[in-house]
C-alpha cells in the first residue's frame, strides 16, 4: 500500500467512527461538519510538517476525504428525511439534495448555520 492510500484509508475509517458517534448520539449537524473540518485541517498540518509527504497532491486528497464525509452525511440525512417525512417510495428530490449540500458547505466554511 502506498502512502496516500494509507492516509486516505485512515481518514475514511476515522470519519466512519465520527459519523457513527454522530448518529448514535443524535448530535447536531454542525458538530459532525466541524469535526470533519478539524480533521481535514489536521491533515493539512500533517502534510505540511512532513516534507517527504509534500509530493502528495494535498488538495486532491483533501477533496476526496471531504467528498466522502459529505456523502456519508447526505446519505444519513436522506434516510432520516425518508423515515420521518416522505412516503416510503418518494424520492429525495434534486432541490432537497442541493439544499443539504449547500447547508453542509455553509457550516463547513462558516462554523454555524444562521437561524
Amino acid at each position: 500500500m502506498n502512502c496516500i492510500d494509507a492516509i486516505e484509508g485512515c481518514f475514511k475509517c476515522t470519519i466512519n467512527r465520527v459519523h457513527q458517534f454522530y448518529e448514535d448520539e443524535n448530535r447536531d449537524d454542525s458538530v459532525y461538519i466541524r469535526y470533519v473540518k478539524s480533521m481535514l485541517d489536521g491533515l493539512d498540518d500533517f502534510i505540511q510538517s512532513n516534507k517527504e509527504l509534500q509530493l502528495i497532491d494535498a488538495n486532491t486528497l483533501r477533496k476526496v476525504i471531504y467528498d466522502y464525509a459529505r456523502e456519508k452525511w447526505l446519505t444519513s440525512v436522506h434516510e432520516g428525511v425518508r423515515r420521518e417525512v416522505l412516503p416510503e417510495d418518494a424520492p429525495f428530490d434534486e432541490e432537497s439534495e442541493a439544499y443539504y449540500r449547500y447547508y453542509f458547505e455553509y457550516i463547513y466554511h462558516n462554523g454555524m448555520y444562521p437561524r
